[in-house]
């Protein structure tokens, strides 16, 4: 019920019932009180009239007794009853009329609103309303009452003696008459009433179907069905009304779809950055992340899950001052660059938005540009001064002897040596980071080719007093490689491996494996530091830090050149050490042709 009265149905159909209800009790408040002063002024002008005329005629007549049945039978006509009285308030005459009930006289003619002593003085006061209990003997109502219209008109019954004649009409007449009023208005009433809600429903039916159309075409566009639209039928206020509604949908469907693409464009190049993207609303809470964005957060939840993301701090000095905030944020042994940036929106800061950006790449390669400047300086510097002291000695005949001519040209002969050789790695070493490793193979019979390096070897070791084994536990012997490139890289492995060995100390070579060939160089030396091994790869990098080069050592490129050029070979190098025991080197390659 609470829905129907909430309803255009309900509130229009009681609009037109109360104010129909307020018109109709209005127009019967009026029409009685206009048909009650209408006939009451008649009534009582006819009533003043006709006992003006009998007390005249009854003044006039000689015979009085007479006079009186004459007014008495002209009361029974006109339905009015008549009390002749003496100037002693005695009754000399009496008639009812026909059809009057029967009334109390005396309480009449003791009724103050008759003024009898005013007509008695000779006056002529105006009829009134004067009500009688006539129910005083009636058991069943003993309340009943009567209205009456009374007048009250001097008379002269004889010489010089001045009575009264008193006239009165029962209001039932009237009574009835507005009662039958009443109960034709009250007729109408519901007449109007019934039909008034018939035209109430049928009217509100016509206004409120296209409405209720609207309404559901409303729910459907909110729950995302942009092509509703609701049928026009009708050329009044309520079918432009639909017509506009629908062209608000047709726009507001193509401003979707505008906005649906273009949320999937930013969705897609925020996908396929590189860089993280965080957004943070206005109330610091984050609002938006791409794949890179989640994976800083999700890290730095790992390493640190009771400390909030650095975005936060940041973000409330953004807010603070509203510029630009960059920093850089370790985490996981990586940098992230962040940049953030303050969203403004009609000039107030509604949040911010962070690019995180992995440099570690980019500052491991400026670490290496320095540290490969610095170690290649460091290098070129001592063959250059060795050069350039050695040849002053030649120049200023310091060196007198042909002997010692002899010795400081040899040593200038080895420091350009050691010099050629570092550029030359260099040169390679570049070739082959930029790519262009050249490689030519060729079916390699594995155990003579071992056998010719073990033999290279042997007479370096016997000097050092080293044994140098070659173990061989695999049953292939034919292998697709380039002779050279490998050779090269065994090479530099065995003479490390006898540099850092110790006499009566051992190095091994190893070839091993079924489906992939493993060439191991082992040792009994002092072994690598566990610190260094992730970095024996890297150029210039030495584990002993302490030992010093002969004239002719290594570069500390041997190990970044042989990675290059087993990674050539679809290979893999790796090196396993401990302190005090050896070092094993490993590399990892796949047969290409066998022979067993």
């Amino acid at each position: 019920m609470d829905v129907f009265f909430r309803s255009v149905v309900g509130k229009l159909w009681m609009t037109i019932i109360a104010l129909f209800a307020l018109v109709l009790t209005i127009f019967s408040l009026l029409i009685v009180q206009s048909f009650d002063s209408f006939y009451t002024n008649r009534q009582t002008q006819n009533l003043q009239d006709l006992a003006e005329g009998l007390s005249s005629g009854l003044s006039a007549s000689d015979n009085t007794q007479g006079a009186l049945e004459m007014a008495a039978a002209f009361g029974v006509v006109h339905h009015t009853g008549m009390v002749v009285l003496d100037d002693q308030k005695n009754v000399i005459g009496k008639s009812e009329g026909k059809g009057l009930p029967s009334i109390p006289v005396d309480d009449l003619l003791a009724s103050p609103e008759l003024k009898l002593e005013e007509a008695l003085a000779g006056q002529h006061p105006a009829p009134k309303r004067i009500y009688l209990q006539v129910g005083a003997n009636d058991q069943k109502n003993p309340n009943a009452s009567l209205q009456l219209i009374a007048v009250a008109v001097p008379m002269e019954y004889s010489a010089g003696k001045h009575g009264s004649v008193v006239m009165y009409q029962a209001m039932e007449d009237f009574d009835d008459t507005v009662n039958e009023v009443r109960f034709l208005i009250f007729v109408v009433g519901v007449l109007a009433f019934v039909s008034t809600t018939v035209f109430a429903f049928f009217l509100s039916s016509r206004v409120t179907i296209p409405l209720r159309q609207m309404k559901e075409t409303a729910h459907r566009i909110a729950e995302g069905d942009f092509h509703a639209e609701i049928p026009v039928r009708t050329a009044d206020e309520t079918g432009e009304l639909a017509a506009s509604f629908n062209t608000m949908a047709a726009r507001l469907n193509q401003l979707v779809d505008a906005l649906s693409k273009e949320k999937e464009q930013l969705a897609s190049v925020l996908r396929s950055m590189v860089d993280g993207v965080v957004m943070i609303d206005a109330e610091g809470k984050i609002a938006l992340t791409n794949p890179p964005g989640e994976r800083f957060l999700r890290d730095w939840k790992f390493e640190h899950p009771d400390e909030p993301a650095p975005l936060f701090p940041i973000y409330q000095q953004v807010v603070q001052t509203g510029q630009e905030v960059t920093e850089d944020i370790p985490l996981q042994g990586r940098i992230w660059a962040l940049v953030m940036v303050p969203v403004i929106d009609r000039e107030q800061i509604r949040g911010a938005v962070a690019v995180l950006r992995d440099m570690t790449q980019e500052r491991k390669l400026d670490k290496m540009r320095n540290d490969f400047v610095a170690n290649v300086s460091h290098e070129l510097r001592t063959p250059l001064s060795m050069l350039q002291g050695y040849s002053e000695a030649i120049v200023d005949d310091i060196a007198t002897t042909p002997e010692e001519h002899k010795e400081l040209a040899q040593i200038i002969y080895d420091e350009s040596v050691r010099m050629t050789k570092l550029v030359n790695e260099l040169l390679s070493l570049a070739r082959m980071e930029a790519g262009h490793v050249e490689l030519f193979r060729e079916p390699v019979e594995l155990r003579p080719y071992l056998e010719r390096i073990q033999r290279k070897f042997t007479n370096l070791a016997r000097e050092r007093d080293i044994h140098l084994l070659l173990e061989m536990s695999t049953s292939h012997n034919m292998v697709s490689m380039d002779p050279d490139r490998m050779e090269q890289v065994l090479t530099n492995l065995i003479d490390n491996a006898l540099r850092h060995t110790p006499g009566k100390g051992s190095v091994t070579i190893r070839a091993r494996g079924d489906k992939t060939l493993l060439l191991e160089i082992s040792d009994t030396g002092s072994g690598i530091p566990q610190e260094d091994l992730p970095f024996v790869f890297e150029r210039f990098y030495k584990a002993d830090k302490a030992r010093t080069r002969g004239r002719v050592g290594g570069t500390g490129l041997g190990l970044a050149i042989a990675k290059n050029i087993v990674e050539a070979h679809g290979g893999t190098i790796g090196v396993q050490s401990k302190m005090g025991e050896g070092t094993t080197f490993t590399i990892a390659l796949m047969l290409q042709s066998k022979t067993k």
